[in-house]
């Protein structure tokens, strides 16, 4: 009996401090980033504000959304593949590391895809829930929500920015809100803007990040002081392959635990 409790100790000891060690390699903020339609992987016209947050805080780290951004008659197959992957991504992350402060930047398709998973649809083929996808443990950390050039507006919410007053080609019915989330997003749309709003200038769609990023980043800014004392930290970056890892000293130690109860018996 003093044999296996002696293995279960030595064993659950190594495993706590892995878990521990990639804990103190999290960053105190990761941003995602979310492009727009048939821009190549990566964080396209996104990059703008995550560039600028990231640079305005020591050791953040960033992680682009990997999903297809594609347009025609696959978008709204597009749009429920991002939907899942924001959920998905965010998730992945969150567990690994649960202090972490998150932002989010979705740019046109990559504004829809974040704006549906934080405030739930329905959007038409790509989602029929009206429930949020990502996890409590997201809902929980996520700091700011940056939205560029998003199909789903609609006109009258509390978190708009710009001059539009027409719906985006996928608007949210008039009714919609997201209390969970109004006082965390900033929406940027214009009047011209083709995709959110009813406008002609593509130019204007492309442009939000010239146009609005020093105001998203002094809003993000605000949104992290004020969800923590203590977001500058500097830090490793984070693999998110490590979570299969973490996850199977979090079953080991399970295991392990149970062993050394029945020990007692």
């Amino acid at each position: 009996m003093k044999f296996i409790i002696a293995l279960g100790a030595i064993a659950v000891a190594p495993a706590a401090s892995a878990i521990k060690a990639r804990q103190q390699n999290c960053p105190s903020i990761h941003i995602f980033g979310a492009r727009e339609t048939t821009a190549p992987p990566g964080f396209g016209s996104a990059s703008t504000v995550v560039n600028l947050v990231q640079q305005a805080n020591d050791g953040a780290t960033s992680e682009s959304i990997v999903y297809p951004a594609a347009g025609g008659n696959v978008y709204a197959a597009s749009v429920a593949a991002g939907v899942a992957a924001v959920a998905n991504q965010t998730n992945i992350f969150n567990q690994m590391c649960p202090e972490s402060k998150i932002v989010m930047v979705g740019y046109s398709q990559g504004a829809q895809i974040v704006d549906d998973a934080f405030c739930g649809g329905p959007d038409g083929f790509s989602l029929n829930t009206t429930r949020a996808t990502v996890s409590p443990g997201v809902s929980q950390m996520v700091a700011a929500i940056i939205l560029m050039g998003n199909p789903r507006h609609v006109d009258g919410l509390p978190f708009n920015v710009g001059n539009a007053t027409a719906s985006g080609f996928a608007a949210r019915p008039v009714e919609f809100q997201c209390p969970a989330f109004e006082n965390i997003i900033q929406a940027y749309c214009d009047a011209e803007d083709p995709f959110c709003a009813k406008g002609n200038s593509t130019a204007t769609h492309q442009g939000y990040g010239r146009e609005y990023g020093q105001e998203a980043l002094q809003f993000v800014q605000g949104k992290l002081r004020g969800s923590s004392g203590n977001v500058f930290n500097e830090t490793t970056p984070v693999v998110a392959s490590e979570v299969s890892a973490l996850q199977l000293d979090r079953k080991h130690i399970w295991i392990l635990s149970a062993l050394i109860g029945l020990a007692f018996l």
